[in-house]
């Protein structure tokens, strides 16, 4: 069954002024013959993207405009953004230009379908061989870790019901991982290849550092999946361990086997280790669970609206 489409489109934005007209024509075009409103999120910019977005927003009645009181990052300013749109869908796009706003229509075309998410797919992106590389470990990861296989979670250019929507916002500061935690409260996700292109103007704000610590963050706060996974593994191999040894023993007699040998010090070291990982499974459970409790600072501050 298709529904009824009306558009928000979220848009974070940080330092990215020299940008803004051309996305901003690009999105209008994009959208034409569509009901939309344009949410654009100032994530504490220090270039003239605010004074940008204020002329927007004075000569189109579409534009909607929020200013944060700091830089909190992408993930805070598309929260900020999704809790404040009307509309049935919400898009989330960035505003580098790299992923094309012409793409949207074929979002919104699959979300009509009856799924709930619809995440773009760079299958031909135009970054850095390492960012690429970087990125493929990333989302077999969190495809493990969430159990949803997606091809690119870190596109930024997604839609969403607002329905969905609505239940991110009970999760707290765990929206930082907004790409993983979408697909886990949505019931149907679907994917669209949508393009990718080279950044013009400016430079990326991801780092390989940085990103490598997000990614390293995720796995330690976001999911107690991940210490599931490892609680297993331990487990397993505690199991194979006792198992071989309580075989061998026997054997050891009956087959006048050696002692000390090769086999003997692999059960010792399947035993130990797996109990070292079991330990970890379950302390990492009990550590995220005191994590998601104790968090109570907000997740962003909102210093303006212009609408």
């Amino acid at each position: 069954m298709e529904r009824n489409v009306e558009l928000s489109v979220v848009v974070p934005v940080f330092n990215e002024a020299d940008n803004l007209d051309a996305l901003y024509k690009e999105l209008c075009d994009a959208l034409h013959g569509l009901q939309y409103e344009l949410l654009f999120v100032d994530d504490g910019s220090t270039d003239e993207s605010y004074a940008r977005l204020a002329e927007l927003h004075a000569r189109d009645q579409h534009v909607k405009v929020i200013r944060l009181g700091g830089n909190f990052g992408q993930h805070a300013a598309l929260s900020a953004g999704i809790e404040r749109a009307r509309g049935q869908a919400i898009v989330s796009v960035d505003a580098d230009l790299q992923c094309d706003p012409h793409d949207i229509p074929k979002l919104v075309a699959k979300i009509q379908q009856g799924y709930d998410v619809v995440s773009g797919w760079r299958d031909s992106r135009k970054d850095p061989l390492l960012r690429r590389l970087t990125s493929y470990v990333a989302n077999k990861t969190i495809g493990m870790v969430t159990g949803v296989r997606l091809h690119d979670y870190g596109c930024p250019l997604k839609i969403m019901t607002a329905e969905v929507a609505k239940k991110l916002e009970q999760h707290g500061e765990m929206r930082r991982f907004l790409g993983a935690l979408v697909v886990q409260v949505a019931g149907t996700v679907g994917e669209v290849e949508v393009s990718h292109r080279s950044r013009v103007i400016g430079k990326s704000r991801y780092s390989m550092l940085r990103l490598i610590g997000h990614y390293l963050d995720f796995l330690v706060s976001f999911p107690t999946r991940s210490f599931q996974i490892v609680g297993v593994v331990g487990s397993v191999m505690t199991l194979l361990g006792l198992v071989s040894g309580a075989l061998y023993f026997p054997l050891r007699f009956l087959a006048n086997l050696p002692l000390g040998g090769r086999f003997q010090i692999l059960v010792f070291l399947a035993v130990f280790f797996g109990l070292q990982f079991a330990i970890l499974g379950l302390l990492g459970e009990f550590t995220t669970r005191i994590y998601r409790l104790v968090q109570h600072r907000p997740f962003f501050v909102i210093k303006e609206i212009l609408e």
